[in-house]
């Protein structure tokens, strides 16, 4: 329903009001013209006030049943209304003219039953329209007593009732229609001014009611809000906990690969002291074995082993120096001199396992000039958006991650570029990507922290991130960032 004020809202529900009183109004007719015709032995022409009352009744079940038939159907019109509300008060005025012509005229004393009229009026039509219906009330009660008086119509007097007729009595007509006019004016007045009056406190009402309303759903939100954000905290606090768990681990990790490579390389020269000696023991003996193998196989597969063995040694040494790296507490120093290859290289390494399943293009331009920031906060960003490009294109077969390097500006800025061929984001996605806890992957448990830290690290390094996407054509992440800062 579009917005209305109240009284065109209290028009549209209490319309159908008028009828349910005029019910009520021909019962206390019917009861007055009984009591007054035979109790009282007022004499008046009972068969055309019988007449007028049948005339209210049928109108009256014309507009019950409509109103009956119009609740089933479609929503109330303002302007139809507006209408059924000037035909129904048109037709009682009317109707009342007629009663008062034919009980007494300007002597009747229930003259002031226009009153109700007004009153009515000024619940449901603007001030000026309930002016302008007193007006042709007023009109209408005029037109009766000048018409009697001139003797144009006849004059039914309520015999019984006064002895007197006084229909022709011009200063008694006189009277008794200023004394209508004054009643009508202040009826008015006064109704038209509670009745505003009212509609403004239940204005403010309304207004305050949709304004704690309002409040209240931006409560509940901001609640669910907290919510979801302290259990973001809490897995953001495991993180931070899983950090300082993995770099005791790194550390506790490092002791034995440090033996292991040593003890590979005595293993490699032993062997290699060794194979002469079972090279003059296999000549012979033609069937000899080592561990099981033909001493020919076993010969040109051990160095394969050891080398083999000694990479994997290497390996784990990177991983976990490289887990220190990213592990170990950032004081929040920018001073370190940080070569963006490098950076790149350890944190390919550290998101291994995840990425391993894609192909991984990189284009790592040499000769980058190393800039002032840190290694660790850097690394962080590569890490992150890694594992956004990986969760991206995780159902994708073709899936590929590209990563490159390249200077800019005529040398003065080192861009980093981050590319998948995932499904890309929405304007609402992208517009929200850097907002602290907006996150898409609240089901695998995502935080929505790390897009947020990787915008703050950029900041901090005094430079800028954009963003190429578009649904369906995956996603770019450019990192650029000042080499000035390195001279500074």
């Amino acid at each position: 329903m579009p917005d209305r004020s109240l009284r065109e809202e209290e028009l549209l529900v209490r319309v159908g009001w008028i009828v349910k009183i005029r019910w009520l109004f021909l019962a206390v007719l019917a009861v007055t013209i009984v009591t007054g015709r035979y109790a009282f032995e007022i004499r008046f022409p009972v068969g055309k006030v019988l007449l007028v009352w049948a005339v209210i009744f049928l109108y009256n079940v014309g507009f019950s049943l409509y109103y009956r038939f119009r609740k089933s159907g479609s929503e109330p019109d303002l302007t139809v209304s507006r209408i059924e509300t000037y035909l129904q008060i048109g037709l009682d005025l009317l109707a009342l003219t007629f009663l008062i012509h034919f009980t007494g005229g300007g002597e009747n004393p229930f003259i002031y039953f226009y009153l109700f009229h007004a009153i009515l009026a000024s619940m449901l039509l603007p001030r000026a329209e309930v002016w302008l219906l007193g007006f042709v009330s007023y009109c209408m009660f005029l037109s009766v007593v000048a018409l009697e008086y001139l003797e144009v119509v006849p004059h039914y007097p309520l015999e019984g009732l006064f002895t007197h007729t006084r229909h022709w009595n011009l200063p008694f007509l006189l009277v008794a229609s200023l004394g209508l006019l004054i009643t009508l004016v202040i009826t008015i007045y006064l109704s038209c001014s509670i009745v505003n009056s009212l509609r403004l406190r239940e204005k403010n009402l309304v207004l305050t009611r949709n304004m704690l309303e309002k409040k209240s759903g931006e409560l509940a939100e901001a609640n669910a809000k907290l919510v979801e954000r302290q259990k973001q905290l809490v897995q953001a606090e495991k993180l931070a906990s899983m950090g300082q768990l993995v770099s005791g681990i790194a550390h506790e990790i490092n002791n034995p690969i440090q033996f292991i490579q040593g003890n590979m390389q005595i293993l490699r020269e032993a062997i290699r002291d060794i194979l002469p000696v079972l090279d003059e023991k296999e000549e012979k003996d033609r069937g000899l074995k080592i561990a099981r193998l033909p001493y020919p196989f076993f010969r040109e597969q051990v160095q394969v082993l050891l080398k083999d063995m000694a990479d994997g040694a290497v390996r784990i040494g990177n991983i976990v120096r490289d887990l220190k790296t990213f592990a170990r507490r950032d004081e929040g120093r920018l001073d370190e001199k940080v070569d963006v290859n490098r950076v790149v290289e350890a944190a390919t390494r550290l998101v291994h396992n995840k990425i391993k399943r894609y192909r991984l293009e990189q284009s790592l331009e040499e000769g980058l000039p190393a800039l002032k920031g840190s290694l660790i906060q850097l690394e962080q960003v590569v890490v992150n958006t890694l594992i956004n490009a990986a969760e991206a294109v995780e159902d994708r077969p073709d899936a590929c991650i590209r990563i490159a390097t390249r200077m800019g500006n005529a040398g003065r800025q080192v861009c980093l570029s981050v590319s998948d061929n995932g499904p890309g984001m929405s304007d609402e996605v992208k517009d929200r990507l850097f907002d602290p806890f907006f996150t898409t992957k609240q089901r695998i448990g995502g935080t929505g922290l790390g897009m947020s830290i990787t915008y703050g690290i950029i900041k901090e390094h005094g430079g800028s991130i954009e963003v190429d996407t578009l649904p369906g054509q995956g996603t770019t992440f450019h990192y650029i960032l000042p080499v000035a800062r390195s001279a500074s």
